[in-house]
């Protein structure tokens, strides 16, 4: 603690220092920097407010952009009328869609059915479109058809043999449709019909079709004319390399199925086209191997 002697010595130290004569100057100064300071600083508070004010507005003027871009595709797909007006821009010709052309569901003593038939609409040349319609509802048709009546003399025979009406099982016939490849050149789907009980039992059909010239396209028109001997080549080396897969099984390895293994594709091979333009070559269950392989695919590269 102080005593009195050393207070009267720090009062007197305190009083005798002198006061600079700029003083009120350098307070100035101190207050004025202290002020800009405060008003740079607002000064980027109120533009960060401003860029962030910007920014929702932008957001919304792009939200406002998407819903009308939103409605103008609403438009193309469901106006028939402005769907006619634009077919012939060169950015919008590609207006063609495969569709359900006709739904039927059908329980009889025999069997129970549920089929989606497709159709053709859209495409400029209106006499190919007419004709893959009569022929996808054709070949389908018939090929439900005559599942219907091998059901009904199956059923027949497993009555006639002594089975019971309460214990059949009644198959389950459907068909259905899957749209491989639809652009401005190319009209790729697929068909299958299937009829299931025990097993599944798969009918398939492929359509491919050039839009530009409205003829149907072929192996030979996509992979040259060795397109048998370049799709034998990539589809030996793709089972090649199935077959070291675990569970993986084809008939070359099954010892007295050799002669079922695959050697050569068919003159009227099955295949689709795909998204890529490349052919993709198809075999039905048990064609090169075991059921449980079920159906097989293979892509082949031009």
């Amino acid at each position: 603690m102080l005593n009195d002697k050393e207070f009267l010595n720090l009062k007197k130290n305190y009083e005798d220092v002198e006061i600079p004569e700029d003083l009120e100057q350098i307070v100035q100064q101190t207050i004025d920097r202290a002020e800009t300071e405060l008003l740079q600083e607002k000064t980027e508070r109120e533009k960060k407010q401003r860029g962030r004010k910007m920014k929702r507005r932008v957001g919304s003027a792009a939200a406002a952009v998407v819903i009308i871009v939103g409605s103008f595709g609403l438009g193309v797909n469901t106006s028939k009328a402005f769907a006619d007006t634009v077919s012939d821009i060169p950015v919008l010709s590609s207006l063609a869609k495969v569709f359900t052309i006709e739904q039927v569901h059908e329980e009889t003593d025999y069997y129970v059915a549920d089929m989606k038939i497709p159709g053709i609409e859209g495409l400029k040349d209106k006499k190919l479109q007419q004709q893959i319609n009569e022929l996808v509802h054709k070949q389908v048709t018939t090929a439900v058809n005559e599942t219907k009546k091998s059901t009904e003399a199956d059923k027949k025979a497993y009555l006639a043999t002594g089975g019971k009406e309460e214990d059949y099982m009644h198959p389950e016939i459907s068909v259905d449709y899957d749209v491989k490849c639809l652009n401005d050149k190319i009209l790729s789907f697929s068909v299958y019909k299937t009829q299931t009980m025990a097993s599944a039992y798969f009918d398939m059909f492929y359509y491919n079709y050039d839009l530009t010239t409205g003829k149907p396209i072929t192996l030979k028109g996509l992979l040259g004319k060795d397109y048998k001997e370049i799709a034998n080549k990539q589809i030996k080396e793709q089972i090649a390399e199935r077959e070291k897969e675990p569970g993986s099984m084809y008939w070359d390895t099954c010892e007295g199925m050799e002669d079922e293994a695959f050697k050569t594709i068919a003159d009227d091979q099955q295949f689709y086209v795909n998204k890529a333009g490349n052919p993709v070559i198809v075999f039905n269950k048990y064609e090169i191997a075991p059921g449980y392989m079920g159906i097989q695919e293979f892509e082949i590269q031009k």
